[in-house]
């Protein structure tokens, strides 16, 4: 309260022409004054700094999640299509699946709507030593550009945001970028442990908890140091400090998620895919390697299951040739013998990998997207139809960006290959858990209505020993592709994640695309249509171009 105060005396000393010039036109019974500034058009420094932070904060949610207006073209579905975690349908082939169009409204959300701001409210918020603004404001701009650069490679940075003062920014390199990252991130924990003149009005992820945005902002350095342990052989020593520092994401309440809401109007504040699939009834096909992965890799399915995907059917015997026209063929010759192919036991109805056919009558019949993440039914077998705006928590979900339990994967991938501190199976075990007991109490609501279907603990415990049995037997390689398989399963809703890790280790060993010629792999989306069509600077690359950290071999997936 003492620094408030200093604070606006300071501002009234400085300030006592003003209060004068009021006193005087106080007296006077009339005045004719000129109006300098149009008050229709507000300078920056006019600007409210909270609403420029609000703008900022759901801008990083629409470039990851989206916003309902960009065909679910965020960075999370595109990253999820193209590590299996959905069903890749826009093209049998990576290079016709994603175009440069496809990444328009990622482009625009991350420079047109948050950086902008973000470069804006900065210099202002500073001078009124709101620095846990900035704080956040920095901590969001290091997960938007670092993701840039891992989905597009050298993108325009040091020189971008101008304005008219360089209208065609080059790209510059993703290891500078990294680099500034890094220390944006540093910066960024030192702002939050300032002592500020006023908290944010509104923070819509941790409720205005800087503890919180500090370990998020450790977690993303660990992320960063993980991504580039390929090409920094002081990755390891990095991580050790943060391990030793003690400060990352470790329990569900670190976790950073946006939350939506059920209100359906004015705006639309549900989950983008709840709002798009139950809606309109243009529903995302699941991916039948990862349902497979869930309902069958275990001697009982993945506790998670049926909190992930709702099924609308049991069996397949309502499958024909026009419904699901895979039923009549038999697995292209390039499947293993043991790969699931078109159908997934169970009534897990989905597609393959690159299964772009036409959309068959097949509504009331595909596994839906269920109560985590995005706020839809939970499946207590009535396998009743389901698409319609009212079901499950009727789209009041969330968006997963960076969960704690992703935190304890990360590191037993570096414990297992960087050697670093910490017992891998134990941050195996700890992640697990922490992600089955974050989605089943997230659909407790739901699921105490059909409670013979909740997983007990003995579940749970039968399922996690199973996994960590496993691991006990593996060799090295077997470890590291346990840990990774089980990432991935706690990733569901998180695409960009995904999509970093398949290229980083190549694991796990998923289906194939059913084209058997699906082309190069997606090392990096094409830039922007938008990018390339108005800034001179910018040349279109192909998708073969791998981001600096990838020093994995060119055929090193598919």
């Amino acid at each position: 309260m003492k620094r408030i105060f200093e604070h606006i005396i300071k501002h009234i000393k400085n300030g006592k022409a003003l209060l004068g010039a009021l006193f005087v036109l106080g007296a006077c019974e009339s005045t004719e004054l000129k109006i300098l500034d149009n008050p229709n058009a507000l300078t920056p420094n006019q600007a409210d700094i909270d609403l420029f932070l609000n703008n900022i904060q759901l801008g990083t949610v629409f470039f990851y999640e989206s916003d309902n207006t960009d065909n679910e073209n965020g960075a999370n579905e595109l990253g999820a299509k193209v590590s299996r975690l959905l069903a890749m349908t826009a093209g049998n082939q990576y290079s016709n699946a994603y175009t440069g169009q496809s990444t328009d409204e990622m482009w625009e959300d991350a420079y047109s709507d948050v950086l902008i701001d973000v470069r804006t409210m900065i210099p202002l918020a500073e001078e009124l030593e709101l620095y846990t603004h900035v704080g956040m404001a920095q901590v969001l701009e290091s997960y938007i550009v670092m993701t840039l650069v891992d989905y597009f490679g050298d993108i325009p940075y040091f020189s971008a945001l101008q304005g008219s003062e360089n209208l065609n920014p080059a790209v510059d390199s993703g290891a500078d970028i990294y680099a500034a990252i890094d220390e944006l991130l540093t910066t960024a924990i030192d702002n939050f442990n300032k002592e500020e003149f006023a908290a944010p009005a509104s923070d819509v992820f941790f409720g205005g908890d800087e503890s919180k945005w500090i370990k998020l902002a450790n977690s993303l350095k660990l992320k960063l140091y993980l991504q580039t342990r390929l090409v920094d052989s002081g990755a390891g020593g990095k991580i050790n400090t943060l391990i030793a520092d003690g400060n990352l994401m470790d329990t569900g309440a670190d976790s950073f998620y946006f939350q939506y809401s059920a209100v359906d109007a004015n705006p639309d504040s549900r989950h983008p895919i709840y709002s798009d699939a139950f809606d309109a009834g243009k529903t995302d096909y699941q991916s039948n390697w990862y349902m497979s992965l869930m309902a069958l890799d275990r001697s009982i399915p993945d506790p998670r299951i049926r909190y992930y995907f709702y099924r609308q059917e049991l069996d397949y015997s309502a499958a024909n040739n026009q419904t699901k026209e895979c039923v009549i063929e038999t697995a292209p010759a390039h499947y293993a013998a043991d790969e699931v192919f078109c159908t997934v036991d169970g009534g897990y109805w989905g597609r393959d990998h690159g299964d772009d056919d036409g959309i068959p009558p097949d509504d009331a019949l595909v596994a839906l997207h269920g109560v985590y993440p995005v706020g839809g039914p939970f499946d207590d077998d009535t396998a009743a139809p389901q698409l319609n705006r009212n079901v499950g928590l009727k789209g009041a979900g969330i968006s997963p960006i960076m969960m704690s339990s992703f935190v304890d994967f990360m590191l037993a991938e570096s414990a297992l290959t960087l050697g670093t501190t910490g017992d891998a199976k134990v941050y195996l075990e700890n992640g697990m858990r922490e992600s089955i007991a974050f989605v089943m109490d997230f659909g407790s609501g739901l699921a105490s209505e059909a409670a013979s279907f909740i997983p007990t603990e003995g579940d749970i415990d039968t399922y996690v020993n199973e996994v960590l049995a496993d691991y006990d037997a593996a060799d090295a390689d077997g470890k590291l592709e346990i840990v990774i398989e089980q990432y991935f399963i706690a990733l569901f809703g998180n695409g960009v994640e995904a999509y970093n890790t398949y290229r980083r280790t190549g694991l796990p060993n998923m289906q194939p695309t059913i084209q058997p010629n699906p082309g190069v792999f997606m090392r990096t989306f094409p830039y922007p249509d938008n990018l390339v069509n108005q800034n001179s600077s910018v040349s279109q690359k192909p998708i073969s171009v791998q981001v600096f950290w990838d020093t994995n071999p060119a055929d090193f997936i598919d």
